[in-house]
């Protein structure tokens, strides 16, 4: 959950932090670490935002990333939607099996809230078999009602 003081913060860090003119801005990333894939935004070659558990911006350095090969909304539509995703689900609890940070990061890079970690886990069943069921509807609506339709689409 985020306070209105570390929203200001991370999309002040986010803005701060964010080359266009890099290869990695806008990008959806991922990483191994232990057991799971983790996933993220590129804001530069240098950084990165990570939604996971703690929501961060992040060094790109520490990690061995790649780029998905999912299909992207463009960046600079991603970096938009990434910000305001921060206020729209400011009070959304992180779960590995129902809203984690692949979950979060396909929706702002792709407006799908989709995880393949879950889907391919044995409980997927149990959760909409890797989909959340809310996220595209209520981030699409808020961003209607902010006046923001230009930055609801597919890719």
């Amino acid at each position: 959950m985020l306070s209105e003081n570390e929203i200001v913060r991370l999309r002040n860090e986010i803005k701060a932090k964010a080359n266009s003119n890099s290869k990695m801005y806008g990008k959806l990333l991922e990483w191994q670490e232990s057991f799971a894939n983790h996933y993220a935004i590129g804001l530069s070659d240098e950084y990165m935002f990570s939604p996971g558990g703690v929501f961060s911006v992040i060094k790109i350095s520490e990690y061995n990333l790649k780029s998905t090969p999912t299909k992207t909304l463009p960046s600079n539509l991603v970096i938009q939607r990434l910000i305001y995703a921060l206020d729209c689900f400011k009070t959304w609890e992180y779960g590995l099996l129902g809203w984690n940070c692949e979950h979060y990061s396909r929706l702002v890079a792709t407006n799908e809230a989709f995880s393949y970690q879950v889907k391919f886990s044995p409980l997927a069943f149990l959760n909409n078999g890797g989909y959340h069921p809310d996220a595209v509807n209520i981030f699409q609506k808020y961003l209607k009602k902010k006046g923001l339709k230009e930055l609801i689409r597919n890719p």
